[in-house]
């Protein structure tokens, strides 16, 4: 598959107004394009010309993914990505595009329901493994915008804002912006086994169980042609831990991309998986085995790799590696019984 950026072309279709796919599509050809009409990135600007800070006193970086909050100690999934044009009051007049072609498949309208406020989630199928991207703190959603409605490169979503659960200033409005693998179409058991207080009114969109890249990594590989598709970008990241787990079942994860498992095969008898993660948890590779382990091993780990002390994946417990509260929590999903 031949992937074209349109990041230039885009830029001028977001400033004249226009929706929709700028070319007709073309077999192998997948386009990527950003999702505000800010052209910063594509001409190599710096991260204070198209990130918006946490706050006036904070540092540019603060608006990009990983361990870039609370003095490292608190993750950020996304990147935050600042508007080209604001009203007098400080409100952003940005439209929010599409990064891909894709389907519509969770809208939230109500703020209070999320610290996404309003976010809509895009299902990418064209890409293997299937990819999401999620829009949040959206002002407006288009009311073309609807779950299950398919939805072109660049199509227009809605409009920048500062929507959320909790108090983001006007001046601050920015897009939420992630991509990511969905761990498990089973979430919702999972969910209700944990001790939360609220309701998951996201379903199977519900932040826990996407598992985000980081952006700007993302696009950066696929501008400078580094990488022929998705399944290459997430085969060259580094892997931080491989970890073997007692599960005799298939995980939806796989039987949804199963490049994700090369050698699987739906007739062998299986008593394990062997598991891949790179950072913050995204799955790299999931290797059945036939071979029987009484509990979670880890039997590889890669401190180096390591985004951050937010955000670690490998602990040490009574002087033996295992997995932290956050990998469990990414293995609990995708081995749900």
């Amino acid at each position: 598959m031949k992937f074209i950026f349109l990041f230039f072309y885009f830029f001028l279709l977001g400033l004249q107004g226009k929706a929709n796919n700028p070319y007709p599509a073309q077999p192998g050809s997948l386009y990527l394009a950003w999702p505000t009409p800010n052209p910063s990135f594509a001409k190599g600007l710096g991260y204070h010309t198209f990130l918006q800070k946490t706050g006036p006193d904070k540092e540019f970086e603060s608006g990009s993914y990983g361990c870039v909050r609370n003095n490292g100690y608190k993750f950020h999934e996304g990147i935050d990505l600042s508007p080209v044009q604001t009203a007098l009051n400080g409100r952003a007049e940005d439209s929010v595009f599409s990064a891909m072609s894709g389907i519509v498949r969770h809208i939230n309208d109500k703020p209070s329901d999320s610290a996404f406020g309003k976010y809509v989630v895009l299902e990418h199928t064209d890409f293997n493994p299937i990819l999401y991207s999620l829009y949040g703190h959206l002002d407006s959603i288009d009311p073309m915008i609807e779950e299950d409605r398919f939805v072109n490169t660049a199509q227009r979503l809605g409009r920048m804002g500062n929507t959320a659960s909790f108090s983001i200033p006007l001046n601050r409005s920015h897009l939420h912006f992630e991509i990511g693998i969905r761990l498990s179409d089973n979430f919702q058991k999972w969910y209700e086994r944990q001790p939360f207080k609220t309701q998951n009114k996201h379903g199977n969109y519900n932040g826990y169980n996407l598992v985000g890249l980081d952006p700007l990594k993302f696009y950066s590989a696929y501008k400078n042609s580094r990488f022929a598709s998705p399944m290459d970008y997430i085969r060259s990241l580094g892997e931080i831990t491989k970890v073997q787990v007692p599960h005799r079942q298939t995980p939806d994860l796989i039987l949804r991309n199963p490049g994700l498992s090369p050698s699987f095969d739906p007739r062998a008898s299986i008593s394990s998986w062997i598991c891949s993660f790179g950072s913050n948890g995204i799955p790299l590779k999931l290797t059945p085995s036939g071979t029987h382990c009484p509990q979670i091993k880890i039997l590889e780990y890669n401190q180096s790799l390591e985004i951050g002390r937010c955000r670690k994946l490998v602990v040490l417990k009574n002087g033996k590696l295992a997995p932290s509260e956050l990998l469990n929590a990414c293995l609990e999903i995708l081995f749900i019984d």
